[in-house]
Formats: C-alpha cells, structure tokens, sequence
C-alpha cells in the first residue's frame, strides 16, 4: 500500500475505551502518540444503525458511539501530536462525515467485510482500505480481495484477526499471516487481541506491515473493550521490541570476517617436521585460528611430502609440499 511506512505501521486502537468522555479520549490519542503509535483509531458506529432500541447491545453502543461534532476535535488533536487519524467505515452517515473532513484512509471491521454497499462506496472514495478478517473465511476472504482488483482497488491490505477477546494463545492461528502473504497480492498485517505483547512481536517478523492493538487507560471503564485492551506502558513496550526487531529484519549472508578467523579453525601441524617428510594423520592437527588450508583439504595432503622445514603448531599450506 503506497500510505504504509516503511517500518511497521502501528495502530492504537483506542475504539469504544474513550467510554463517550471527550476529554478521556484527547488522553488516550496523547498516550499513542507518546507510546510510538503510529496511528490512533476509532470506531465509526452509530448504535441506531446497528441495533433496534429494543436490542440489549443498543443503549451500552448509544454511550460508546463517536459523537459526530467529535471528529473534526480528535482529527486536530491527533494532528497535534503527530499521529494519524484511522476510523472505521461502518456506516454512510459517519463516511460522509469523515470524506468532508478529508480523512486519509478507512478501516473496515471484521463484522462488515461482507457489507459491499459500504465497500462499494470505499472504492469509489479510492482512499486506501484496511480490512480485519476476523469473521471471515479464507474464501471470503480471497473473493474480496479479487473483487478489489477487479475494480481496480489497489491501495489495500488485511489484516490476520481472531475475533475472541481475549484470544488464548493456542488460538492466534498466526501462521495465517505467511499464508495470506502467499495467497493475496497485498500487504498483511495483524489485529491482535491478546494479552500479551509476544504474538504482535512475532507477527512482524512472519512479515506483518500492520500491527493494530486496543490500548487503555485502565481497565476499568465501561466499554467492553478493557478487559483484553493493553495498558499504556505494555502498549509501548510492544512498540519499542517491535522497533527493536525491524532492526534485525534483514537478508545478509556475508559472514563476519574477523570472527570468521577468529573462531573457524583450519590445519596445523602438530610437530616439527623436516624436509622431505612423508605427512602422516597423527602429524596434522585441526584447530583454531583460519590461518591454513581448510579442514576440507585433510586428506589431500596425507602422504604428501613435505619440501621445507616446518614448526610445531605452524599453519599448513599448499606450498609446503612438492606438486604431483
């Protein structure tokens, strides 16, 4: 995706945990951008849009919801600190919105990626799209993936998701994240649930280029989302090994030189010998430094004769010996 840094793109999903208090969710856009995070997210729902009133879920969503004279204060704010603004696309109220505010991207939730009016709609705005896949299966998965293209829909990516809160670790399936790299001409990256900081670790190195992860203040709030939501100092300690891992992520099979002397060992004599000697086994000795013909060469010169006078622990070499 032509947005994507070329480190990690991290996200604090800050989601519902703003529990409707403005001001909780100014701090929490402050603590992504002090953490490292690259991306403070919200959740761009509207509980009438999603539940009747007679629902359970209704009135607890109707407290969580963005209100909408709130985006254009967290986009400033999150301006302020120097991260970017991410929101899900769930709805065409909060789409209109978000477009006249000229937002840069859109994330569609694991729970629409089969809403293809809202995806319909993505495509024509042609901003780049990340897509959780929680709720999906690998088919759906590929056939969205093909209809982008086909609507030549370039700027995407998925991400590898479980969609249990919190995922135990014999759950992550995070292997997921090689194959779809293999499957899907895109980049993929990783929404993580868990508890812990190590699976969003790994998933870079399998080749993630996204990491998205809840962040909280305490966990104490009323969203649902606390409970497996990671608190400000494990949030930026995940970010700092991640960064620490990109370091290492590589290709060089050069060995180090200096330590290729040092520590690999190569042929010596285990005596003096003199002139015109036959070379027996018992008078060569494999050891350290690399400063003579590699071990390899061992039995090219047994029964060689010698044409000089050699020292006790002395390298071998070629010219050593008489040429036959």
């Amino acid at each position: 995706m032509s947005f994507l840094p070329s480190k990690t793109l991290i996200i604090a999903e800050i989601g519902s945990n703003h529990d409707g208090d403005l001001d909780k969710a100014f701090r929490m856009i402050d603590i992504a951008a002090e953490s490292g995070a690259d991306v403070a997210k919200f959740q761009g729902f509207l509980a009438d849009e999603m539940y009747d009133k007679s629902d359970s879920n209704y009135h607890l969503l109707k407290k969580l919801e963005v209100p909408l004279d709130w985006y254009p204060k967290l986009i400033e704010r999150c301006n302020q600190q120097g991260v970017k603004f991410l929101s899900t696309a769930t709805n065409f109220t909060t789409l209109q919105l978000m477009e006249e505010l000229n937002v840069e991207w859109y994330k569609v939730a694991s729970g629409n990626i089969s809403h293809y009016p809202i995806i319909d709609k993505l495509i024509e705005i042609n901003k780049p799209i990340i897509f959780s896949t929680g709720l999906s299966k690998l088919e759906e998965i590929i056939d969205l993936s093909s209809y982008l293209d086909y609507n030549e829909c370039r700027d995407y990516s998925f991400l590898h998701c479980v969609s249990k809160y919190p995922v135990a670790p014999d759950q992550m399936n995070l292997l997921n994240i090689s194959s779809l790299r293999h499957i899907l001409n895109c980049p993929i990256g990783f929404s993580d649930h868990s508890m812990s900081e190590y699976f969003a670790i790994a998933a870079v190195a399998l080749g993630a280029k996204i990491i998205e992860k809840h962040i909280t203040i305490d966990r104490n709030g009323i969203s649902p989302d606390h409970s497996f939501s990671m608190v400000s100092k494990d949030f930026k300690n995940m970010v700092d090994n991640i960064r620490l891992v990109e370091r290492g992520m590589n290709v060089d099979f050069k060995p180090n030189l200096s330590s290729m002397k040092k520590f690999r060992r190569s042929l010596h004599y285990s005596r003096s010998i003199e002139f015109g000697h036959i070379i027996q086994p018992s008078d060569i000795m494999v050891i350290r430094p690399d400063d003579g013909l590699p071990p390899v060469t061992y039995k090219d010169i047994i029964g060689k004769k010698i044409i000089r006078n050699v020292d006790a622990n002395s390298p071998v070499a070629l010219t050593d010996f008489e040429e036959q």
